[in-house]
């Protein structure tokens, strides 16, 4: 479908933006509306539009979401007990 990538990219961030003022999830039939119609695009954009749309949105600072963690990751070896990331001194 041409526009797919398009048409998903502003779904995307109509529901972001939605959930944003909402304070947090929205209502369930809400999302699996958005799910379903974000799916749809989904299966049909090319894998390189796919894989673009992932990029994008990774990149993209969520709404609402911190941008500092205040954490600090660590190198751990395998099988370790020690946790990856600590609180940043």
């Amino acid at each position: 479908m041409i526009g797919a990538a398009r048409r998903f990219s502003e779904l995307m961030s109509d529901l972001l933006l939605r959930r944003e003022f909402a304070g947090g999830p929205l209502p369930q039939d809400e999302e699996s509306a958005a799910a379903a119609e974000l799916e749809r695009c989904w299966w049909e954009m090319t894998d390189e539009e796919q894989a673009e749309s992932e990029r994008a949105f990774s990149a993209q600072h969520v709404p609402g979401a911190p941008t500092d963690l205040d954490e600090m990751d660590e190198a751990v070896d395998a099988g370790s007990r020690c946790l990856p990331r600590k609180k940043a001194a």
